[in-house]
């Protein structure tokens, strides 16, 4: 039994991704595919944003274990060697032809949709949803997979927010070739994805004192900028929770433990909240001495998704038991640092 999150916003690409997989083939296990989200890559811009979206960041990754995991070829339509307007005729031909059991993704910037929720107050804001035509040639259905929201909207809005988004993407998936992923597919996965570094919470160690202290060109006025989008990557450590569920329930394992974990992940959450909270307040009364307070914040954050990591770790390794898998080393000791 799938043990159904509540309103876990992770990652808007394998969030619908998934969701065409809870959609048209409900007793498929989706849940692999978020493994190694609590990784997921992130940029450093020129002037030190961190940010979980930027031109050259490269998602195919994603479509191509879709596809090792459930069988179904993930189409990236949307051709950044072209202009927008060329982009939007694309998905305008794609929504009209109405393929069955297709669904259509497109990247917005969701600033332009005002009336939807923006709780993490960015612009732009570029996201994934799924869009198809409605009998109203104005109006559109708007699937939102990471924020569980499903509604009909203009079609003059959604176009706007399409052509005015700095970056841009755009994929569709037939949801007529998926299949149960195989056991070796999802081992084959989590290895893949699985790091024993915690690069997020690496990288402001190293980062905000950088800004602090004036150096490598940054200064402390950059902090604003640096830590603005923190919420959106923190949520990516809820991923860990499906992941635990996940090799507990396959492996028929007791989860007694699983809500302490739980607990442990939104400490994790909440701490980068925190740590933005302390780093703005530092940039905007130019008073340093909370850096104590951010380090020491930072290294108990780093400590505790170790700990989280060992236990996703011991999880996993009692499922290769159980599945009769090949022996592994353990990843949580013996990883080399890959990511998605």
């Amino acid at each position: 039994m799938i043990r159904e999150e509540v309103s876990i916003k992770v990652h808007c690409i394998v969030s619908c991704l998934c969701e065409v997989i809870r959609e048209e083939r409900a007793l498929l296990d989706y849940r692999p595919m978020y493994f190694g989200l609590w990784d997921a890559a992130f940029d450093v811009t020129d002037q030190g944003e961190i940010t979980y979206y930027q031109h050259d960041l490269d998602h195919s990754h994603y479509f191509w274990s879709y596809r090792d995991l459930f069988g179904a070829t993930v189409v990236e339509w949307y051709d950044k060697n072209k202009h927008k307007n060329e982009n939007l005729d694309t998905l305008l031909t794609l929504l009209d032809e109405e393929t069955p059991g297709r669904y259509v993704m497109a990247q917005i910037d969701m600033s332009y949709m005002p009336e939807r929720e923006n709780k993490f107050h960015q612009k732009p804001f570029p996201h994934f949803l799924i869009l198809t035509k409605t009998e109203d040639d104005h109006k559109w259905m708007m699937l939102d997979p990471d924020f569980r929201w499903r509604g009909i909207v203009d079609k003059e809005q959604v176009v706007q927010a399409f052509v005015e988004n700095p970056f841009g993407g755009g994929f569709y998936v037939d949801a007529n070739e998926l299949a149960e992923s195989s056991v070796m597919a999802v081992d084959r996965y989590f290895q893949q994805g699985f790091t024993e570094h915690n690069e997020l919470t690496n990288l402001l160690k190293t980062l905000i004192p950088q800004m602090v202290d004036g150096k490598n060109g940054y200064s402390l006025d950059d902090l604003t900028l640096a830590v603005r989008q923190l919420p959106v990557l923190a949520i990516r450590k809820y991923s860990y929770e499906h992941a635990m569920m996940y090799f507990i329930e396959e492996a028929g394992l007791s989860d007694e433990t699983f809500d302490a974990y739980t607990d442990l992940v939104e400490r994790i959450v909440q701490g980068f909240h925190s740590v933005q909270y302390m780093a703005i307040k530092m940039s905007m009364t130019g008073k340093t001495d909370l850096l104590d307070a951010v380090m020491n914040k930072l290294e108990e954050m780093d400590g505790i998704e170790t700990a989280v990591k060992n236990e996703l770790d011991r999880l996993y390794q009692l499922w290769t038991i159980h599945q009769q898998l090949p022996d592994t080393l353990s990843l949580a000791k013996n990883a080399k640092g890959r990511t998605l």
